[in-house]
């Protein structure tokens, strides 16, 4: 985690406030974001389901993406008695053509 008054950090909220493109690509950037997302693109998705679909990802990293997402109101968080259950915001759908065509660009 970098520090809130490093330069890093200061460029980054400087390219945010400059171009949405930028701050978008910085929400779902992240080694397993793109794979969550897309996942709760067809359903929604329990934790424990995550851990199965996703086996090389640690519990750590897992949680961390999921609570990035839902601070930035991608995703949501549903708790019953049993587990958690994710599924996509109104602005987590509105992503849905850019994943489809960031997926499309390598074919």
């Amino acid at each position: 985690m970098r520090k809130e008054n490093s330069t890093n950090s200061i460029n980054e909220k400087a390219l945010q406030n400059f171009c949405n493109a930028s701050k978008t690509l910085m929400m779902i950037s992240g080694r397993w974001k793109l794979s969550i997302l897309f996942k709760l693109i067809d359903e929604n998705v329990s934790y424990s389901e995550f851990k199965i679909l996703l086996p090389e990802i640690t519990d750590r990293t897992l949680s961390k993406q999921l609570n990035e997402l839902i601070r930035d109101e991608l995703i949501t968080k549903d708790k019953n008695k049993i587990s958690s259950i994710y599924s996509l915001t109104e602005k987590g759908k509105k992503l849905q053509l850019v994943l489809f065509s960031l997926s499309d660009f390598q074919k």
